[in-house]
């Protein structure tokens, strides 16, 4: 019952037939039991009319309307309720559920009344088969809209909508797959995809002398064994003011001993080769 139907809708076979049995068979078949009712034809019109409506429509709750529902929807309930998709289906299924109870309830007193004891019966019948008549004709209204909803629905519907189709189209793209992935290979061209890994340019500032120079450059070496660095421990501002400072003492301050610090001092500078000559000469009177 999954091939193809044939109202060209994309619904399958066995939803095209329930749609059929329910337009053209059951709602009538309903009407017709209710005029039966009305002219007080109970037995056997009404009551065969009935018995056999019963039956059919435990025939494709069973065999259709239950089995679309589980695959479906029923995945997609609470969360989902939201959308139509979701919606016409539970609601069909409340009053599908609801008048098929009764239907069954009143089919069953009608054959079995002079069994069934007095409390399971109910006494104003006529007012529950009009309320089961009312819900059987909602529930074939919900379900010509659920056919609408499902497969024919507008051009700009999701396609996460058309799950319940199962024709040949849903199939292909297992098969389509195999045609397509020649043109995506050749969109998708891989020395492109690969150059960017494999360039020079990405390599040479791992390799390039650059980022060697900073290291062993003779910049780097120079402060450490430059001149510069050993004067400021020989220098002769260092030399001078040890050289000061006997001229700052107590002696020093006294005005009588100046020829004596002069003459002190004039020693020691002799004795280093290393001073320059204007170190020299500076401390002379």
């Amino acid at each position: 019952m999954n091939e193809p139907g044939f109202l060209g809708t994309g619904a399958t076979l066995s939803r095209d037939l329930t749609l059929i049995a329910y337009v053209f068979l059951l709602v009538p078949s309903m009407l017709i039991g209710y005029v039966f009712a009305k002219r007080k034809m109970f037995v056997p019109h009404h009551k065969m009319m009935m018995t056999g409506i019963m039956i059919f429509n435990w025939v494709l709750i069973t065999l259709v309307m239950f089995i679309s529902y589980r695959d479906y929807v029923a995945p997609n309930v609470p969360d989902g309720l939201n959308e139509t998709f979701n919606l016409l289906p539970t609601l069909h299924l409340l009053t599908g559920a609801a008048s098929q109870i009764l239907a069954t309830y009143l089919v069953f007193r009608m054959w079995f009344e002079k069994v069934l004891p007095q409390w399971i019966m109910v006494k104003n019948i006529k007012r529950y088969m009009r309320i089961t008549l009312a819900l059987w004709l909602t529930t074939a209204l919900l379900g010509a809209l659920i056919y609408l909803v499902w497969y024919v629905q507008p051009a700009d519907a999701s396609e996460s909508q058309i799950a319940p189709v199962s024709t040949e189209e849903a199939v292909s793209p297992e098969a389509t797959d195999a045609d397509v992935t020649p043109e995506s290979t050749d969109a998708s061209i891989m020395p492109e995809a690969t150059e960017p890994i494999m360039t020079e340019e990405a390599t040479m500032p791992l390799a390039t002398d650059e980022a060697d120079e900073p290291v062993e450059t003779e910049e780097a070496d120079e402060p450490a064994e430059t001149e510069e660095a050993d004067d400021p421990v020989e220098t002769e501002e260092a030399d001078d003011d040890e050289v000061d400072e006997p001229a700052e003492t107590e002696e020093a301050e006294e005005p009588v001993a100046t020829e004596e610090a002069t003459s002190t001092a004039r020693p020691t500078r002799t004795t280093r080769p290393t001073r320059t000559p204007q170190a020299t000469s500076t401390p002379r009177p």
